[in-house]
């Protein structure tokens, strides 16, 4: 039986696959809360595109702000969609380093943390050029800048690319994903959802009474966690702190260490903080 792509999708996504397969925009920005299906779209969109007959010269790159997040988020992501799409058979499949291997044509999806940034401007492709991106979490890269540096090193050599970006709107309208957003560019197509677009049987019945539950306890934070809207002014000094245990794994991964003294005069303490 042949495979229908749109019954892997959600209705709302119809309109992305068609712009994606025509190619009628170079970036795709996905916005929306959680379950929101945005990153298991992705996750069919990207392969499907790169395996396409007309693209067999085309490679694909996956990109998180932190590399030790890869493995489990978009790597298992994409081997799910690859599932999905029936064609995981047709992959090699490497750990070490993160790599999946089109085995009918040798086109590869690698996967980079921008923590190490040497390794993305090196890349060696045995043919072929980087025709499709996907910056997972992209509210967590530093800025357009990083991204803007980021796309100059991978989109190079080829004719036609598909750069796919997912996050979770943050709270504050001054966040840099929030005001990136509002600028209109013609090669650039932007969706928000919600998880009330998604089928409920794709997300189980335990996930709609949860946000039910959050939504008669704290409508705010539902509307942000669940509906992706930005519910901040912009006016609090700082809207991204969380009070959590990290593990070494997690410190190691930090690439930007600041470290600061504030001398204590008289009867006022010395105090030494690392961030």
């Amino acid at each position: 039986m042949e495979l229908n792509v749109a019954d892997l999708l959600a209705p709302v996504y119809d309109g992305l696959f068609w712009s994606v397969m025509r190619h009628r925009y170079t970036h795709y920005w996905l916005a929306g809360g959680r379950g929101s299906l945005k990153s298991s779209t992705i996750s069919i969109l990207a392969p499907l595109v790169q395996i396409m007959p007309e693209n067999r010269n085309c490679h694909m790159v996956v990109m998180r702000k932190v590399g030790n997040t890869l493995r489990n988020s978009v790597y298992n992501q994409i081997i799910w969609g690859l599932e999905m799409l029936g064609v995981i058979r047709l992959y090699k499949i490497t750990k070490s380093p993160l790599e999946l291997t089109y085995l009918p044509t040798g086109q590869r999806i690698l996967f980079f943390g921008t923590d190490d940034k040497t390794k993305i401007k090196s890349i060696k492709l045995p043919f072929g050029y980087v025709g499709i991106v996907w910056f997972e979490e992209l509210d967590q890269f530093a800025g357009m800048e990083e991204i803007r540096s980021l796309n100059q090193s991978l989109l190079r050599g080829g004719e036609r690319y598909w750069c796919f970006y997912s996050y979770n709107p943050p709270k504050s309208r001054d966040n840099w994903v929030n005001q990136e957003i509002m600028i209109e560019e013609a090669d650039r197509m932007v969706l928000h959802t919600s998880y009330l677009q998604a089928p409920e049987e794709w997300l189980g019945r335990q996930f709609i009474l949860e946000a039910e539950k959050l939504k008669a306890k704290n409508e705010v934070l539902y509307n942000h966690e669940y509906l992706g809207e930005v519910t901040g002014t912009g006016g609090s000094v700082f809207t991204n702190v969380e009070d959590m245990k990290m593990s070494d794994e997690m410190v190691a991964g930090f690439d930007r260490i600041y470290d600061g003294l504030d001398f204590g005069f008289t009867i006022d303490p010395l105090a030494y903080v690392k961030s």
